[in-house]
């Protein structure tokens, strides 16, 4: 495969990875929105969160930028509010209680936060959002805590989460700098995923379920990037849809991502098309720019382009003056045409091969 990876190490570090200026805000946002919880919950009397937890991308360091053309797209901050289990009330309370304590404190927010079925929402117009789920810590004879999902209450450990998946990314990535390359490719296959729902106007797998196929379908490569995300997406686009989805030993998928899985599987086959192309020996980064293009849809691959199609003209150009100067200082020493034009050839010949020189009539 031709080795494109230090141009699409560039494009996930400044268009797939979260700046950290983004980061900061997202940071920003959620510790003042922690406090509004605290404080309107003091003012409600009402119990005061025993823990917080940080979760999802953030807490994963795997969040992405929105898609080129979606910038004003959400993308979210996740922190789990932990309630003492013996001060519990059911979980629609105790979403209501997170969502009245947000409402009395942000006054400022253009809309109200909601309730959703898994958390309470803020969303922000700069297209940012923060996702307060609700815990409880689990009874005393079972580990872990329990999230306050619809009217029910759900065992799950997000901290847990946050550890198999640093452990996996420490575990598989290869060689000293073993920590980054599967957090990289997990990036780009949310990105790519993103991209994706972005052009068809359709849904396709959330975050966690993302990071967990990029996770099952990961194939390292020492050194390059570019060759561990296009083998990983052909492993995604082999994968079935109909197969569960699986993080820390937890089913993370149900009915719905089966026609989000797919839609996966058939972009990623669609990708891994393209990208074959860079198997042949006559390709070069025009080549490979072209095809990465049609993978993440982005106008950092048109500037490549450019960039390539002005340096070949440019060494085409130089090349028709080289040879112009030599066949008229032949000409100039009284030849015959064809002894000139023999002599002009040999004369461009050596000068791609030994360098240009001042003289050329020498060689």
């Amino acid at each position: 495969m031709y080795d494109f990876s230090k141009k699409i190490t560039k494009f996930h570090d400044n268009h797939i990875r979260l700046t950290l200026v983004e980061q900061g805000d997202m940071r920003k946002r959620r510790d003042l929105n922690r406090e509004r919880i605290i404080s309107g919950l003091a003012d409600a009397k009402r119990p005061e969160p025993t823990e917080w937890i940080t979760q999802g991308g953030y807490a994963q360091k795997t969040m992405t930028q929105p898609p080129e053309g979606d910038e004003a797209s959400r993308y979210d901050i996740d922190m789990g509010v932990v309630f003492d289990e013996g001060e519990s009330k059911t979980p629609t309370t105790m979403r209501e209680w997170v969502r009245d304590a947000l409402e009395r404190k942000a006054t400022s927010l253009k809309d109200p936060p909601v309730s959703k079925q898994k958390c309470v929402r803020v969303v922000y117009a700069e297209g940012y959002q923060c996702d307060f789920p609700v815990f409880r810590t689990a009874p005393t004879f079972v580990e872990g805590y329990e999230l306050a999902s619809g009217s029910e209450w759900v065992a799950s450990d997000p901290a847990a989460m946050n550890d198999w998946i640093e452990g996996q990314i420490a575990m598989l990535s290869p060689g000293a700098n073993g920590s980054k390359q599967l957090r990289q490719v997990i990036r780009a296959i949310k990105y790519f995923a993103k991209v994706c729902s972005y052009r068809k106007n359709l849904k396709f797998p959330s975050g966690l379920v993302a990071t967990s196929v990029a996770i099952e379908c990961y194939v390292p490569s020492t050194g390059r990037f570019d060759h561990s995300v296009r083998e990983t997406l052909r492993n995604v686009a082999n994968r079935s849809e109909y197969a569960a989805v699986y993080a820390n030993g937890v089913c993370i998928s149900d009915d719905k991502d089966v026609a989000r899985l797919e839609r996966l599987k058939n972009a990623a086959s669609d990708a891994v098309e393209a990208l074959d192309r860079l198997d042949g020996d006559d390709c070069d980064d025009q080549t490979a720019a072209k095809a990465w293009k049609k993978v993440f849809r982005h106008s950092y691959f048109d500037e490549i382009q450019k960039s390539e199609g002005s340096t070949s003209q440019r060494a085409e150009e130089s090349a028709n003056e080289t040879e112009l100067t030599a066949a008229g200082l032949l000409a100039g020493l009284g030849l015959s045409e064809k002894e000139t034009d023999s002599r002009g050839m040999k004369a461009v010949e050596e000068i791609e091969v030994k360098g240009s020189s001042s003289k050329p009539w020498l060689y």
